[in-house]
């Protein structure tokens, strides 16, 4: 995966740049109505998704690549033609790399509860980058992982001593200390 959300994949025989940064994401939101974790899961699951929502994410991540969008439109309107299992899996692609950024550097995530159908509540993300001021332009020009380090680089400038978050081990080492370290009425065993 990229650290700016893009990848490369062929289209009807051509390679086409595939981009989601964050507005594209809430423009997604809204035209499917579901988060987008929660389409991907939909795709990868095999359940309760229209082609509709293939092609609107290969249609805006086409736009979010830097095609024209007049170009786009027409690229999604030629997918109704194509073999649908390999642009369903090419839509899983486009969010996977939308939402992942790269595997080699791990930065802190934008916290904040899913919504229905696993829908982003970006107002986190605007009021973040209002603390920052990072204008809201360049935020939803921004990938996920971009906004995360962005958002770690601001707050490790902050408090440069503050703890790093803790390892996924230590934290099922706590989960563990404290389910067996309770006595029946909560008190430590």
């Amino acid at each position: 995966m990229s650290r700016d959300g893009h990848i490369d994949l062929d289209l009807g025989g051509t390679t086409h740049r595939f981009r989601l940064a964050i507005g594209d994401l809430e423009a997604l939101q809204e035209a499917t109505g579901m988060g987008p974790a929660a389409l991907l899961h939909r795709f990868h699951a095999g359940r309760r998704y229209r082609f509709r929502d293939v092609r609107d994410v290969l249609r805006l991540g086409l736009i979010g690549g830097g095609a024209p969008v007049p170009q786009a439109h027409a690229l999604a309107r030629r997918l109704d033609g194509l073999p649908c299992i390999p642009l369903i899996a090419k839509a899983a692609l486009v969010l996977a790399a939308s939402l992942e950024g790269t595997e080699d550097e791990t930065v802190g995530r934008p916290a904040g509860a899913a919504g229905p159908e696993g829908r982003i509540a970006f107002a986190a993300f605007y009021g973040a980058a209002a603390a920052m001021g990072l204008p809201a332009a360049d935020l939803r020009a921004m990938s996920l992982w971009q906004l995360a380090a962005y958002i770690d680089g601001f707050n490790r400038a902050r408090d440069p001593d503050a703890a790093d978050a803790p390892t996924p081990q230590e934290e099922d080492a706590l989960w563990a200390w404290l389910q067996g370290g309770l006595a029946d009425d909560g008190s430590p065993a």
